[in-house]
């Protein structure tokens, strides 16, 4: 018995540690994610919200693409219609048909049956091919019949085709495929509106993938002016209890350590602001989710790289590139295309109309077929249709009229466009360069700044100095890195900014927009 209460004991321990240690695991695991720039993009396009938003408008326009494109689909129908009447015979119908079984009245029997099949070719004509069966049984069919052995009917049918040829209006492929070509063009527009959204997240993403560092790194700068605020004070404590310093300059070291924990505070809260930033790109929430602190992995690389950009160059690829010029151009095309069409719908109606029919008239309809080649009831006919508003047509005239008007809006969107473009790339440009000439001089102030740092130590141990010199010089060096991190961020701001501008920020960090569209389409 005491042998299996040791056993059961033993197996608790075990359960216990593994659960804490498993826990302790998890914690350890989840806490902190290492994250790269492309493996934040990489998330960003997966789960932000606007761009799966974004993805249904580029699936609904090329749904309305596929709308357009069913007016070539061809209609098949089919009907049947019976019909029984007892009719009066008026004096007229009396002596017509006095020699039947009943001149009084007139009864009748219908079965009707059609079948249809109409369709639209790209060229505007519209072909049309009917077949029908009417199955009759009235006192007339008695009265023909009346010889013949089980008849009680008569069957005529009908196979005809009819084409429908429009002369002026609507007339050609470009006039009935144009609402398909505005369809399209439509969709070109959602696709580069596709393209600038992912385009401005990835923009937002980066510029608080950077944020992030930066409040990383300033975070540790003052942890760091904490840690030496701190140490002094644990020295001087120890000199001021031995008689060596003033209490006043006890009371310096204190405040200049509060004022570095305050500011060390401030740093944790941007840095928390800037992980936030980051959370809701992710479609995550700081408090949804097992992270508490994303570590950057990469470092600016801009600085080290960098290569003076060229106006021309960047112009050319921002007017190839850039969603917003070409979103501009197909706007223009589309209105193009809508002018085109509105002034042919100012056009009158002039239609061409032919019309072939072969008729058969037996007791069995099966025989129909047999009858086309043994027969010569043929009906055929041809003709021109017109039509032609008395007033001119008042709502073409007005839509063709608005048409023009909207042509030129959009001329003058893509001058106004390519106008703000060139300035933009202009102030991207000079952006960069003042960056890295900003950098330049950070660089050289954070040298000077440790310079005075190290001499003005040099003199405390020498007692030519005070420890308030010590903290202002130890602040102004601080100060000072803190500005040349500033300049190496916004420098790769700067950059991506540029690229951004330039319409090549998605190739450059290898976001694949084509599969981000086929993603949303699965979905």
């Amino acid at each position: 018995m005491n042998f299996e209460w040791r056993n059961l004991k033993l197996i608790v321990v075990l359960i216990y540690f593994l659960m804490i240690f498993s826990n302790a695991s998890a914690s350890n695991f989840s806490k902190n994610v290492t994250m790269s720039q492309i493996g934040l993009l990489q998330k960003v396009c997966e789960n932000n919200f606007e761009i799966r938003y974004q993805k249904y408008d580029l699936i609904i326009a090329s749904e309305q693409v596929k709308k357009e494109l069913a007016i070539f689909e061809p209609k098949f129908s089919v009907s049947y219609n019976y019909k029984d009447s007892v009719t009066p015979n008026t004096a007229e119908d009396f002596y017509d048909r006095m020699f039947t079984q009943n001149p009084e009245k007139f009864e009748e029997r219908l079965r009707q049956y059609q079948l249809g099949l109409k369709g639209l070719l790209p060229i505007g004509t519209v072909l049309s091919l009917d077949y029908t069966i009417d199955d009759v049984s009235n006192d007339l069919v008695d009265e023909k019949y009346k010889n013949s052995d089980n008849r009680s009917s008569e069957v005529s049918t009908y196979l005809g085709l009819q084409i429908t040829q429009p002369l002026l209006k609507n007339r050609g492929s470009q006039n009935t495929m144009a609402k398909i070509r505005i369809a399209q063009t439509s969709q070109e527009i959602t696709y580069q509106s596709f393209r600038q959204k992912v385009i401005d997240i990835v923009q937002h993403a980066l510029n608080a993938y950077w944020e992030l560092y930066y409040t990383s790194k300033q975070h540790e700068f003052y942890q760091d002016s904490v840690q030496v605020a701190n140490d002094l004070l644990q020295t001087y404590t120890l000199m001021y209890e031995a008689g060596k310093v003033a209490e006043s300059e006890l009371f310096e070291i204190r405040s200049g350590l509060s004022l570095r924990r305050s500011l060390l505070s401030a740093a944790l809260q941007k840095k928390i602001n800037a992980q936030n930033t980051i959370f809701k790109l992710l479609g995550m929430s700081r408090k949804g989710n097992l992270i508490e602190h994303i570590v950057i992995l990469d470092t600016p690389e801009s600085y080290r790289n960098y290569k003076e950009p060229n106006y021309q160059k960047v112009l050319d690829q921002a007017l190839l590139n850039n969603p917003r010029f070409l979103s501009s151009k197909k706007h223009l095309k589309k209105q193009r295309i809508h002018t085109q069409y509105t002034k042919n719908q100012n056009k009158p109606d002039l239609n061409f109309k032919a019309n072939f029919g072969i008729n058969s008239l037996d007791s069995h309809p099966e025989q129909f077929l047999h009858n086309i080649w043994n027969d010569n009831d043929e009906t055929w006919s041809v003709g021109l249709e017109f039509l032609f508003p008395l007033k001119g047509g008042i709502d073409s005239t007005s839509e063709l009229r608005m048409a023009k008007i909207r042509e030129k809006q959009a001329q003058i969107a893509v001058e106004s466009i390519k106008l703000d473009l060139e300035n933009q790339v202009d102030t991207s440009i000079q952006h960069v360069k003042n960056s890295i000439r900003q950098l330049e001089r950070h660089n050289e102030n954070v040298k000077l700044k440790q310079k005075i740092m190290d001499v003005e130590m040099s003199r405390l141990e020498g007692g030519k100095s005070n420890i308030l010199n010590v903290l202002e010089k130890e602040k102004q060096f601080n100060q000072a890195r803190n500005g040349h991190l500033r300049a190496i961020v916004n420098l790769e701001l700067s950059v991506v900014a540029l690229s951004r501008i330039e319409g090549t920020l998605l190739k450059r960090f290898g976001v694949n927009i084509e599969k981000q569209i086929i993603c949303g389409i699965n979905e």
